[in-house]
């Protein structure tokens, strides 16, 4: 969009920049489906929204056919009133739906949809028994002997004859497993794990609205919707039969004799197993539902928007699989239940996005929370914002819905921060290879939501926040695919090759993890020998993800980590603060240990010390504003819901919240936004690399107007130097464009230390 046409859409957003408004529908049983439709209708357009999701009121079920002649009369009324009114609708796939098409399908007796459990069969057999037992029913899987005081495992499926197990037990204590893949039966659920089960749930539950919805598909019906997508069977143990096949495709043998790895230790390679097996796991549900979703949404010219699961994603491998390949083809956070708890799975979903080349971030913002007070969920809506989201999906409160104060801000600074690339200096490898290798399936009798642990040592979340909330820097989370497919490095800079999100990292930063990829650490390598910096904490890698049975692969990763971090680094028997290790080449790798441990009981570097580490690199980042809040994680938002609600834990945010702001890079200039989610004004100055020309745009008001700055040097760098004023609870963009060529600069103050200094400046300027 060009300058002039996006000053005027700043001005005026129309409805492709407006945020989407989600509803409740009436229940199927009322008398008067219109009136309440019409009500929310009206909502929508008063809030400055441009869409409307229709959500069914929480428990309805519907048992049979007859009963969506009232749903599809509400969709029928929802879409001709919206389009008379210019706003967009989504079909939102409710579980009411799954529930109805397995329900039909069982009473034609076909099962093929069923979601799929993975279930292990044991007992204990004597040294000398001769076995000779039959097979349980379902989908076999694997059939081992398993030693639990050695770990040795023995396949048994060499001796399965007429469906019957017939081995002569050895000496030792041996516990003969059967893992299968059975249906679930506690509830009514369709195998997401299965692309053609996917695919056939939403293409029978869009049929029955089809004669309702076709219509107005493209114009009025835009959107493909959808919620808590993951593994929610019993114990997260869903499964499917294609397990074996896929594993021997992506790694070339057979995984049979592996399964027990999933449960218990399963010998001295039971770490690179589960994190192979954990990885074909999270590729299911990559792979079903979530590619399904997209080409059925993409077959239909639709869009989609919908949250993986609850945004507890320091657990990720656990609860949803990969999270960021999840995310790649409709990325989006989720805020659910309370003021903050929700903001870590903003990061994942934005890094999904810029690994993968995808324009849109959504975001699903204050999903069942109990208390809307005004300015937590501005303060919410802001977090999102200056964290990666673009697109976002309200549930309001009656009191936003009033006027269309808030909803013009979110259109805004959606206009805002669509389009363009991502600029941070700081790259983080996503750790989900470790993630993988430290899941341990369970089977236990559970009720309600399963609440994941996550593992002690994993950092990666916290890490993030202490870099942005702490040292106010912005970052860009990595995937591991990413690294090897899209990334290069040259003269100490890492590159990210994407056709529109194209990014350059000074600073690389490599979180706790025990396992990484091969050809990951190669790179990480190559950056450092060329003068690149890196970061490290908690624990450095000893493992390749890339199994081989000789470990030549491990012992390389080993030689590598040396190589990069040290000697005191890898040594074992060393413990102390940090260890740092440099080349002639300007590049630098420091190691933090542990120090401080976080509400969740998961270890942590403090974020003073991170701070003081990345400043220490002497990196021009692209963004300083020394006059921030410092938030000192303790992993607050990293807490499950029933822990961050009952002790309180929004309550450890000094001054209410976070300062947080995003950069992008856009052909007519750059774009900062800057959100004081805080209760304290901030009335500081700020450095932005460069020398530029700022204009700065309020999105709570429309204003635009010319700011004042002068130029300065620093870490051998010009930055425009200007005072941000930006009062509680308000946010604002500057609008930076380059200084012409042939512009003579002033005299510059050279800045050597921007703390000291910052007084002086204070007065000056």
């Amino acid at each position: 969009m060009a300058y002039e046409q996006k000053k005027a859409a700043f001005a005026r957003p129309d409805n492709s920049t407006r945020p989407i408004y989600y509803f409740t529908f009436p229940s199927p049983d009322e008398a008067d489906l219109r009136a309440p439709i019409l009500s929310a209708v009206e909502a929508c357009g008063r809030a400055g929204c441009g869409g409307l999701i229709p959500l069914l009121p929480k428990g309805t079920e519907l048992k049979n056919v007859d009963d969506v002649d009232a749903v599809r009369e509400m969709y029928r009324i929802l879409l001709c009133e919206a389009a008379a009114r210019g706003l967009t609708v989504g079909f939102f796939l409710d579980s009411a739906f799954e529930n109805l098409v397995i329900r039909m399908l069982d009473d034609l007796g076909e099962t093929s949809l069923h979601a799929k459990l993975l279930e292990c069969k044991e007992y204990i057999c004597r040294a000398g028994e001769a076995l000779s037992r039959p097979l349980h029913e379902g989908s076999l899987l694997s059939l081992v002997a398993y030693s639990e005081a050695w770990g040795e495992i023995i396949d048994l499926r060499p001796f399965i004859k007429d469906n019957k197990l017939c081995w002569q037990v050895p000496q030792g204590n041996w516990v003969v497993q059967e893992y299968l893949a059975v249906e679930e039966n506690e509830c009514r659920r369709a195998n997401f794990l299965s692309y053609e089960a996917s695919r056939t749930y939403m293409t029978m539950a869009f049929n029955l609205f089809s004669g309702v919805l076709t219509p107005y598909i493209g114009t009025t019906l835009t959107t493909l919707a959808y919620a808590e997508i993951g593994f929610h069977g019993t114990n997260r143990r869903d499964w499917d039969p294609s397990f074996n096949k896929l594993f021997l495709r992506r790694f070339g043998f057979d995984p049979a004799p592996l399964y027990p790895a999933l449960f218990e230790y399963a010998g001295k390679d039971t770490t690179h197993y589960k994190a192979m097996l954990m990885t074909v796991r999270a590729s299911m549900i990559e792979h079903g539902v979530m590619e399904a979703l997209q080409s059925f949404a993409s077959e239909l010219g639709l869009s989609t928007l919908g949250s993986l699961t609850e945004p507890k994603l320091t657990a990720c491998s656990f609860t949803a699989g990969d999270a960021m390949l999840c995310n790649r083809y409709s990325p989006c956070a989720l805020f659910d239940k309370s003021y903050l708890y929700g903001t870590n799975s903003v990061k994942i979903a934005a890094g999904a996005a810029y690994n993968f080349d995808v324009e849109r971030v959504n975001g699903e913002l204050f999903r069942d929370y109990p208390q809307h007070d005004h300015a937590n969920l501005i303060k919410d809506a802001m977090n999102a914002f200056s964290r990666g989201v673009n697109n976002a999906a309200l549930h309001l409160p009656d009191e936003l819905t009033a006027d269309s104060t808030f909803g013009d801000f979110v259109a805004r600074v959606q206009l805002m921060l669509r389009g363009g690339r991502h600029v941070a200096d700081i790259a983080l490898l996503y750790p989900i290879y470790d993630l993988h290798s430290r899941v341990t399936l369970y089977r236990s009798e559970v009720t309600g939501y399963e609440y994941p642990e996550t593992p002690a040592d994993t950092d990666y979340m916290t890490l993030i926040n202490a870099i942005t909330f702490y040292a106010g820097h912005d970052l860009t989370v990595l995937h591991p695919k990413t690294m090897r497919t899209q990334c290069r490095t040259e003269g100490g800079v890492l590159y990210l090759d994407n056709k529109n999100n194209r990014e350059q990292f000074s600073v690389f930063v490599l979180p706790s993890t025990t396992i990484i990829s091969l050809p990951n650490l190669r790179m990480l390598k190559k950056f450092f020998d060329e003068g690149g910096k890196i970061l490290a904490t908690g624990q450095l890698p000893t493992m390749a993800f890339e199994y081989d049975r000789e470990g030549k692969n491990d012992a390389e990763v080993q030689t590598l980590t040396r190589a990069i971090f040290g000697e005191q680094a890898t040594n074992k028997n060393v413990m102390g603060r940090y260890c740092h290790n440099r080349n002639e080449n300007g590049g630098e790798a420091l190691f933090l240990y542990f120090n401080a441990t976080t509400v969740d009981g998961t270890h942590m570097t403090k974020s003073s010390l991170v701070n003081r580490a990345l400043n220490s690199f002497g990196v021009p980042f692209d963004v300083y504003i020394p006059g921030m809040g410092r938030f000192e994680g303790t992993g607050a938002l990293n807490a499950i819901y029933p822990e961050f609600h009952t002790v309180g834990l929004t309550r450890s945010f000094p001054d209410g919240g976070m300062f947080t702001h995003i950069h992008k890079r856009t052909d007519e200039g750059d774009i900062y936004y800057f959100s004081n989610a805080t209760d304290t004004d901030y009335n500081h100055h700020l450095l932005l690399r460069g020398a530029h020309d700022i204009d700065e745009w309020d999105p709570h008001t429309g204003n635009i107007h010319a700011r004042p700055e002068r130029f300065v040097s620093y870490l051998g760098k010009t930055y425009t130097y200007l005072r941000l004023q930006l009062p509680a609870h308000t946010s604002t963009f500057f609008v930076a464009v380059p200084v012409s060529a042939e512009r003579d600069l002033p005299e510059m103050t050279v800045i050597k230390n921007l703390e000291s200094e910052q007084a002086k400046l204070n007065t000056e300027f």
